[in-house]
């Protein structure tokens, strides 16, 4: 989901996107928008106007797209959907993808970690076309995932790039704040599609070893290294502010709960993040729940509605 701004003569624009690319991640996104839009809301009087958008990649014959149904119910809810170029991954980015999608299945974790194949996903640096998204200032581009819970309207504030830190890839891809930018949208695009080996090894922070290399592995990658700095949330462990190294994937604009124990859940502390957190990062769980609800002692058992139910008050 992006917030884009952009300043004119009487009005700042603004504008949350996200991305979908069938009717399972469309309801996703659709929880996501809605809430971006219950949390951003620009004071009474304000010379603000804040957009919504769905960025729906071309169908073709490796990419499927949302049904007429479903964008018809963005549509209602006043949210614009726009239809944005396929990008196809190049051979050593697939292979890569391949290659871990392999390694999680020889260990019996595939379906809890990656149980879909990432596709579409990768148009989603269509975020800094400045033909779609040129009158905005500034966009923030949010994963379709993730519930809004408090305001996130300090999020247009910063400095683009800001993201969160990642355990493995350079930053967070889920919560970017952004600004279009030609340049940038052609140079993503030429490293997607045409990646060689050399080129994912050069942009991967991931030790070796470590699985999951996706479209955020190569832009993070790419973007931290020629369009930093990239300015981080701060986290919400006292601990990792002092020690940034230690992080946990815990800021108030994108706490991840994907890979949380059951354990962790009962935490006090983890209780109090969430309370505080005001962008909750479900990654993976929220669609792809399935597996971890047959086996209550899977990796990354978050047991959803004990846990983290104060997400959806």
């Amino acid at each position: 989901v992006l917030v884009a701004t952009a300043t004119g003569e009487t009005a700042r624009r603004f504008a949350f996107v996200t991305i979908a690319t069938d009717d399972y991640y469309a309801k996703g996104a659709l929880v996501t928008l809605h809430s971006a839009r219950l949390h951003s809301r620009p004071p009474r009087g304000s010379p603000e106007d804040v957009d919504f958008v769905l960025m729906v990649p071309a169908s073709s014959s490796s990419i499927s797209r949302p049904s007429e149904k479903w964008l018809r119910r963005f549509e209602t809810l006043g949210i614009r959907v726009v239809t944005v170029p396929e990008v196809i991954p190049s051979p050593a980015v697939l292979a890569a993808m391949e290659k871990d999608r392999a390694h999680l299945a020889s260990q019996g974790i595939l379906e809890v970690l990656q149980p879909i194949a990432y596709g579409g996903a990768f148009a989603k640096i269509h975020a800094w076309d400045r033909e779609l998204f040129g009158s905005y200032e500034k966009v923030v581009l949010l994963d379709g995932d993730i519930v809004a819970k408090k305001s996130i309207r300090q999020l247009l504030t910063l400095e683009p790039l800001a993201a969160s830190r990642d355990l493995m890839d350079a930053f967070n891809y889920g919560v970017l704040v952004l600004r279009p930018d030609a340049k940038i949208h052609a140079q993503l695009q030429q490293l997607l599609t045409s990646a060689s080996a050399a080129d994912v090894e050069r942009y991967s922070t991931r030790k070796r070893g470590q699985a999951g290399i996706c479209d955020q592995t190569l832009v993070a990658g790419y973007l931290a290294a020629h369009h930093g700095p990239v300015h981080f949330f701060e986290d919400l462990r006292k601990s990792s502010r002092e020690h940034p190294q230690s992080w946990m994937l815990s800021t108030e604009f994108n706490l991840v709960v994907s890979y949380r124990s059951k354990e962790r859940c009962e935490e006090p502390k983890e209780a109090k993040r969430v309370e505080a957190a005001r962008l909750v990062h479900f990654a993976n769980n929220w669609l792809h729940f399935d597996a971890l609800a047959r086996d209550r002692e899977s990796p990354g058992r978050i047991d959803s509605p004990r846990c983290y139910r104060g997400a959806f008050r």
